[in-house]
């Protein structure tokens, strides 16, 4: 075998089943990696050891008792914005020194239920905006935002799977520019309850693993309705997910998928690798459709050149920071120089207008679903390869990025490791978006597409040999109050007794949809 910590949780799990390793060694092998290579990369900000080992002996207790499943003794990582009670949650920012939840976020608490081992929360950009580390395919690249931390930890091969947020690509940027795999659900698909967020109608909480069986694995645990989440009720039951790909030569011969012609919009480098995907797609059966990427209104104007989706998020951020008056001294340079203007922007009527055009563009996504009677969209992460690593992300950079399309829509991503760029040699990762709350169709594709190809099993190398990272000072803020969760707006769309709203799901095969 392997390092134990090279393992993906798949592997991991049938390793622990057969006895070929204990819960305690794979977790100890975890927290060796991050002895050895954190303080080179910056993953972590808390590394919680002992309870760690604990929690292993637990768990193998538990499968010599008899009980097993997937995720049972499998280390974890949480994002520094995702609750455990009695553990500190600072949302990476002095502005919330000291802040001790009482309770656990739902997503970990389920976790937990499942047998997970948490090993520590993660580094990411302050509030859930910016990034931290270094990228272990290459200091010069950017490991990308806000979820930086778990890529990086997952990239370094410090733990087989981690948790991030995506309020504008804070899952999948880190997932495309480290080279791993993640899962952006629809939104409403995964409970937030006990997680600081940026946003009220974009956050979503997701898996990040090694690829898209892991994410599978995570996600049919975290998915699903929940109490303190209201937003939760709009899905349908949460369906299995299928950890094993289709057979044959040809898996996805009945699996359409849309991708858009943007050849004039790609580098050189991410024009290849997109070619390339898709070709691997058409090799495997899929019928390939091509079609025009539709503009989008809340990308076309707005504040600061970056669009109209500035004025909600910066409007609904600025209602949840309202609490931190007095301590934005706190906060980092590059949130006050990048964020806070974003939260000054917004006026009533400016907000309403953005949300009024998110439903012209959810109109004009699902009538081209529709009408090319297709169940998927691939497409790159991003237009250009990663950008550099301590650059600010400018409004040209914005315009390179194709995430923030999917947050406005509420649509739910995979996304996959393509390979590396022949241009600057660092990863670029495609997105495979489905309608809302088709994430076991889309990761079934998932599955099958990596199981033809390995861009998944792409290492960096030298990773014991990287020099240490030289992070950027942490003010020192002293005892701070604690984080107070600001109710959703939209709670009262949905009062209590209310029946769920039926949202149609959609299917990869043939784009029928399925329930």
């Amino acid at each position: 075998m392997s390092h134990a910590a090279d393992l993906g949780i798949v592997e991991a799990a049938s390793a622990l089943e057969s006895r070929q390793l204990s819960s305690e060694e794979l977790v100890r092998s975890c927290l060796e990696r991050i002895t050895g290579r954190n303080d080179r990369f910056g993953a972590f900000i808390r590394v919680y050891e002992q309870d760690a080992l604990q929690s292993a002996r637990e768990a193998d207790a538990r499968r010599a008792s008899g009980s097993t499943g997937p995720l049972v003794g499998i280390p974890v990582a949480l994002k520094d914005v995702i609750a455990v009670a009695g553990k500190p949650l600072t949302a990476d920012s002095a502005v919330l020194e000291g802040n001790i939840p009482r309770s656990d976020a739902t997503v970990w608490a389920r976790l937990r239920a499942a047998g997970m081992v948490l090993v520590g929360h993660l580094h990411c950009g302050e509030f859930a905006y910016g990034h931290w580390g270094v990228n272990p395919w290459g200091a010069s690249i950017s490991p990308g935002g806000s979820s930086s931390g778990s890529g990086i930890a997952l990239a370094a091969r410090m733990v087989p799977a981690a948790l991030g947020t995506d309020a504008r690509g804070s899952i999948r940027m880190p997932a495309a520019f480290n080279g791993i795999t993640a899962v952006k659900p629809t939104f409403g698909a995964v409970s937030t309850a006990g997680c600081i967020p940026i946003t009220f109608s974009f956050d979503t909480v997701g898996p990040m693993a090694r690829s898209a069986a892991d994410c599978a694995a995570v996600l049919a645990v975290i998915a699903g309705r929940d109490p303190r989440d209201r937003l939760t009720r709009s899905q349908p039951p949460v369906s299995s997910y299928e950890l094993r790909p289709r057979s044959g030569v040809r898996p996805l011969r009945r699996v359409r998928i849309g991708f858009p012609e943007l050849t004039k919009r790609l580098s050189p480098g991410v024009s290849e690798v997109f070619d390339r995907f898709v070709d691997d797609f058409r090799r495997l059966g899929a019928d390939c459709v091509p079609f025009e990427w539709p503009p989008s209104p809340l990308e076309q104007s707005g504040d600061g050149g970056l669009g109209d989706w500035v004025h909600i998020l910066g409007a609904e951020a600025a209602v949840i920071h309202e609490q931190f008056a007095g301590r934005e001294h706190l906060y980092r340079d590059e949130f006050r120089r990048l964020f806070m203007p974003m939260m000054r922007a917004a006026n009533a009527v400016d907000y309403v207008r953005a949300q009024v055009e998110r439903t012209e563009l959810v109109s004009t996504w699902m009538s081209l679903f529709a009408d090319l009677r297709i169940s998927g969209v691939l497409h790159p992460a991003c237009a250009s390869e990663a950008y550099r690593a301590g650059e600010d992300v400018s409004p040209d950079v914005f315009k390179q990025l194709m995430f923030g399309v999917w947050n406005d829509a509420n649509f739910p991503v995979v996304s996959l490791p393509a390979g590396l760029s022949s241009t600057d040699g660092s990863p670029v990762g495609m997105q495979l978006v489905g309608v809302p709350f088709s994430e076991r169709s889309l990761l079934q594709t998932a599955v099958d597409i990596q199981a033809g190809t390995e861009y998944h099993l792409a290492c960096p190398s030298g990773l014991d040999d990287a020099p240490f990272y030289d992070s950027p000072p942490r003010r020192e803020s002293g005892k701070q109050p604690p984080f107070v969760s600001v109710p959703s707006p939209f709670d009262a769309l949905l009062p209590e007794g209310s029946a769920a709203r039926r949202v149609p799901r959609a299917g990869l095969e043939e784009g029928r949809s399925q329930g």
